[in-house]
């Protein structure tokens, strides 16, 4: 069993004192042991398509690439014969140049689509129970194999979407949804915790201004 013990007394005091009355000791926790909030909820795919939508940035290589791609797309307009694009860089040539690249640009979205839904996939394969217990100054997540402790110290990156809150660190992604709290303002306050910003004070619309 744990053995709790008052403020100031050492782990050997207090198992001293515990072995010369035969009892275990049983204090009670201090306020700044106490978690801020336990809450259970379930993670499925749909979460973690919505982390890898968001955190799915092109970047700048993946930019030229696209670049190029739709080029490629609107270069193969010069290898249909005249017969059927019409007069180079006349107007039936602009148009079926323009198709092809939207035909290209199209072809990219559903590619980007298809590797986050893979990711997604791969990430979470099925549903996951998680339980989160939050403290004043860190996050224990249980139930995904992800590390136990998170402290704010270590998330690299807070990300507030519309349905969740992602917390990503060197070990992964921690990913909160706003179902699993049902009180308005709990993911946001959370957030802005972990950014190091006070949460805003509640203002009573019906109190009349100072």
């Amino acid at each position: 069993m744990p053995l709790w013990r008052r403020e100031g007394q050492s782990a050997n005091e207090a198992k001293g004192a515990a072995a010369r009355t035969g009892t275990t000791s049983c204090y009670t926790r201090s306020m700044a042991e106490d978690p801020l909030r336990t809450t259970t909820f379930t993670l499925t795919r749909a979460d973690a398509l919505a982390y890898e939508q968001v955190a799915g940035h092109m970047s700048p290589l993946g930019v030229l690439a696209l670049l190029l791609w739709l080029g490629v797309c609107g270069a193969v307009a010069w290898l249909i014969p005249a017969d059927w694009a019409g007069p180079a860089l006349g107007f039936s040539f602009s148009l079926l140049a323009s198709i092809l690249i939207a035909i290209g640009y199209v072809l990219v979205l559903i590619g980007i689509a298809a590797r986050h839904y893979w990711r997604a996939g791969q990430r979470i394969p099925r549903p996951l129970e998680i339980t989160l217990t939050e403290w004043p100054n860190r996050l224990s997540a249980t139930g995904a194999g992800f590390p136990a402790e998170i402290k704010f110290t270590d998330i690299r990156e807070s990300i507030l979407a519309r349905d969740n809150l992602f917390l990503v660190t060197d070990d992964g992604v921690l990913i909160l949804p706003r179902r699993a709290f049902p009180e308005d303002g709990v993911i946001d306050a959370l957030a802005a915790r972990i950014a190091g910003r006070p949460a805003p004070v509640p203002v009573d619309a019906g109190a009349a201004p100072a």
